[in-house]
This record gives C-alpha cells, sequence and structure tokens, in this order.
C-alpha cells in the first residue's frame, strides 16, 4: 500500500495509460480525484471522485481542482495522462488550428493543471506532479510537428519546474510510457501514409507484438508518487528503457547529474 491515504488526482483517467493508473493507485490505497473529458470512468468506490474536466478551459480548471481540494482537504499528487495526437502530415499541408488545438492541450493544459494545484502544494508542503511525455520529445519527430513540439516543451517545463521548486518538498517528473495501444495509434493507423515510413514500421511492429503494457506506466507512476522517490525530481523517466525500479537508492548521484533531462549535444 505504498499510496495509502494520499489524495491523488489523475486528469484523463478514461485513456490506457490514465486507467490503468487509476486501477493501480486505487490497489495502493489512495484517495482517487478522476478527471476525464468524454468518457466517464467506471469504478464503484467511495474514495474515488469522478469529475468532467476539460483542461483547455482555465475556469474549469480551477474549478475543479478547488472542489477536489474542498472534498478531500489536500493533494498530494497530480497525475497528468491528458493529451491529444493532433494533426499528422507535413507541416506544408497542415490544418493550423489543428495544430494550435494541440498545443493547447498538451502543453497549455498541463500548464493550467499544473498552475492550479500548486497553491495547494505549497500550503501543505508537500506535493508529487507527474506529466506524460510521448514520441518526439526527446528527438525529431517528422509529421507528428505539434505532438512532438508540445511534448518537449512539457518535458523542458517539468524541469524548469523542479528547479523554480527546489527545496518545497515538491517533486516533479514527467514518463515516457513507450508504445502503449491507445486511442491515439488508432489514429495513427487511420492516418496510413501520412506518418511517414518510420510510422508504419511502427504500427506494423504493434500489430506484431501488441505494444507497452500500460501497467508500466503505472507502476512507473505508484513509485514517483510514492515517498520512495521523494528528491527525484525534473527528470524524464521511460517506463520501458531506464531501470527506474532501482532508483531509489540513487536519487542522489542521479540528481547530480543530468540523467534523464533534455540536453544539447555540443557540435564537434
Amino acid at each position: 500500500m505504498q499510496l495509502k491515504n494520499k489524495v491523488c488526482l489523475i486528469a484523463g483517467a478514461s485513456g490506457a495509460i490514465g486507467s490503468a493508473i487509476a486501477k493501480r493507485f486505487h490497489e495502493e490505497g489512495a484517495r482517487l480525484a478522476v478527471g476525464y473529458l468524454s468518457r466517464e470512468p467506471s469504478r464503484d468506490d467511495a474514495a474515488v471522485v469522478r469529475f468532467a474536466l476539460n483542461v483547455r478551459d482555465w475556469s474549469a480548471v480551477q474549478q475543479s481542482i478547488g472542489d477536489v481540494e474542498r472534498h478531500f482537504t489536500r493533494i498530494d499528487a497530480l497525475i497528468n495522462c491528458t493529451g491529444v495526437l493532433g494533426p499528422i502530415g507535413p507541416v506544408s499541408r497542415t490544418d493550423a488550428q489543428a495544430w494550435v488545438e494541440t498545443v493547447e492541450t498538451n502543453l497549455i493544459g498541463s500548464f493550467y493543471l499544473t498552475r492550479a494545484v500548486l497553491p495547494v502544494m505549497l500550503r501543505q508542503q508537500s506535493g508529487k506532479i507527474i506529466h506524460f511525455s510521448g514520441g518526439g520529445a526527446a528527438y525529431a519527430r517528422p509529421f507528428f510537428t505539434a505532438y512532438g513540439a508540445s511534448k518537449a516543451a512539457l518535458v523542458r517545463f517539468t524541469e524548469s519546474l523542479a528547479e523554480e521548486l527546489r527545496g518545497t518538498n515538491i517533486d516533479v517528473n514527467a514518463i515516457a510510457p513507450g508504445p502503449v495501444n491507445s486511442r491515439m495509434w488508432d489514429q495513427m493507423r487511420a492516418a496510413g501514409d501520412a506518418g511517414g515510413e518510420r510510422t508504419l514500421e511502427e504500427i506494423r511492429k504493434m500489430e506484431q507484438g501488441g505494444g507497452v503494457p500500460p501497467d508500466r506506466a503505472a507502476a512507473l507512476a505508484v513509485f514517483l508518487a510514492s515517498e520512495r522517490s521523494n528528491g527525484l525530481t525534473g527528470r524524464l523517466i521511460s517506463a520501458v528503457y531506464d531501470p527506474w525500479e532501482g532508483l531509489e537508492q540513487r536519487i542522489p548521484s542521479i540528481m547530480s547529474s543530468e540523467a534523464g533531462t533534455l540536453r544539447r549535444v555540443p557540435l564537434a
């Protein structure tokens, strides 16, 4: 019961990753507030509060966070699983409004959520904020420029905020979940060759292997929301490729390095 009685707010709880996190957090003893946009998560339990949430609406986000705090009197962790893939295809033919709306959801919405919970966490002098990165955040992702740019910006926002909050007992991190079979992958399949040959190959691999189970990201989220990760902040951690199960004893050495951060490689 790593999260026993901790109040955890999960935004985007109806998606593949969000629902897996809600299930795992419930098993770990957390008291849950789960936000959704269009499809309400199903879970009958007095410890779970459900609410509709449009992260692009600042007033609505403020209202929802306020309601959660009034109900539980505190918020120990924010797990932000919201996100959209956005338009797929070359920039020269991309719908401008769809591109902007992707940034509004993936970056501005993440800022809104963070901005709304921070005063609560600062008052209680503790908290965990967990965002989700995606393909293209740490490397170039042609034909997915809105998604890649917004997720890269979210990771840098995570790093910058972590530095800003040093000494407050609030940790901020991002998870790269890997290729989880989700609604985003359905969109990639529907786009056909608009995403380029690399995307077609990724889809073929997904069809063959089924993708990464969302439980992997959920387990990492439990670690980052728990006391075991205290002091680990400002990092982008891969649920698939990083040996995060053994990070607890390595936090001081990681925090004294640039491991898990976005950095420019100098020209030779």
